[in-house]
């Protein structure tokens, strides 16, 4: 949904139910053989899998389905290359958007699409006007889409998607975080006043939006079990009961009728057709640095055939290790440090 501290709702905008469909793969199918949830334990993406994940603002778009699958697809491909990448909720959105006035658009179609066609990343395709959190005009334009770009998005496509019943069923919940990085699914909220905290509270009476969330962690805290999302709506202060910021969904939210399609991804192996010009710079420059001439000037080391990144305060240790290994190395345009393929960071 839009966030309400922004901009005034326009009901049935936002995340909306998905049509039942007969043909959607079920989570339960294969949930059956997971081992049991162990809330003392928990789960925490952040944790299990070294990465901190930048919170998003959408503003006034209604353009969280969007926002939900890019922490997802950011998720999966950080399990696979080891550095968190930002992904773009723009290049989703824009795609499966219903052309509602308010925005909004089906989770199932954000899953379906990235089957199909993938996603690009958010340093290539910004979801922020000009550095400003975004308008729904500027998330709906997709005149950014060419061929170049589908070819980009192929490199981030996944397997399939799956869905189950989140009705009063927190364990099998915290379960599909666990065993696939996360779950993306859909709440109906009210404004209420709880969701500028970190303990949103479900509607009393009736809801007056959806909105889709990236759910990454869940445990056992003072207050009880949770399952927490970074939502899309900007920084929240942290306290002791949310040190990272995130917000903690309740028992009492499975309790009600306002959690609904949740999808899990399986994730594919990031496969990318080189061009020649790649291919070229990989035979010739390993252990060597590879820099971005233009935009950012990103840095990174060749290592096995993958580009591993250098962070400011590597950028020392790279220079001796680059050194020690017979040369410099190459400076490249933006679209050919973007294709080659990436490693962990140096």
């Amino acid at each position: 949904m839009l966030n309400p501290f922004k901009s005034k709702h326009v009901p049935g905008t936002g995340a909306l139910r998905d049509p039942l469909d007969i043909r959607d793969y079920r989570y339960e199918q294969v949930a059956a053989a997971g081992e049991p949830v162990d809330w003392e334990k928990g789960y925490d993406v952040e944790k299990d899998h070294p990465m901190k994940i930048p919170i998003k603002n959408q503003n006034g778009s209604g353009s969280c389905v969007g926002q939900g699958w890019s922490y997802y697809v950011a998720v999966l491909n950080t399990v696979e290359t080891g550095y968190y990448d930002e992904v773009s909720a723009k290049g989703i959105y824009s795609i499966i958007q219903l052309g509602l006035p308010g925005g909004g658009a089906y989770i199932r179609d954000g899953g379906k699409l990235i089957v199909d066609w993938g996603a690009v990343l958010e340093r290539i395709l910004s979801s922020y006007d000009n550095g400003k959190p975004p308008s729904e005009d500027f998330m709906r334009n997709k005149t950014w889409k060419t061929p170049e770009m589908d070819k980009l998005a192929e490199v981030l496509q996944s397997k399939e998607y799956r869905t189950f019943g989140a009705a009063q069923n927190m364990d099998m919940f915290a379960m599909a975080i666990r065993d696939n990085n996360g779950v993306v699914g859909g709440v109906e909220g009210s404004n209420n006043g709880t969701w500028n905290s970190g303990e949103p509270q479900p509607p009393i009476g009736h809801s007056e939006w959806g909105h889709c969330l990236y759910f990454g962690k869940y445990g056992i805290d003072s207050l009880g079990k949770y399952i927490a999302t970074p939502n899309s709506w900007g920084l929240r202060n942290p306290d002791t009961t949310h040190p990272d910021g995130w917000q903690k969904l309740r028992q009492n939210w499975f309790d009600s009728v306002y959690m609904f399609n949740p999808w899990t991804l399986v994730d594919k192996p990031n496969v990318v057709q080189m061009s020649t010009d790649a291919q070229n710079i990989i035979n010739k420059y390993e252990k060597r640095f590879v820099v971005e001439g233009q935009g950012a000037g990103r840095k990174g080391i060749l290592v096995g055939g993958q580009l591993r990144p250098v962070r400011t305060e590597r950028e020392a240790a790279a220079s001796i290790y680059v050194q020690t290994n017979s040369g410099y190395g190459a400076t490249v345009p933006t679209t050919l440090f973007d294709e080659l393929p990436k490693g962990a960071n140096f």
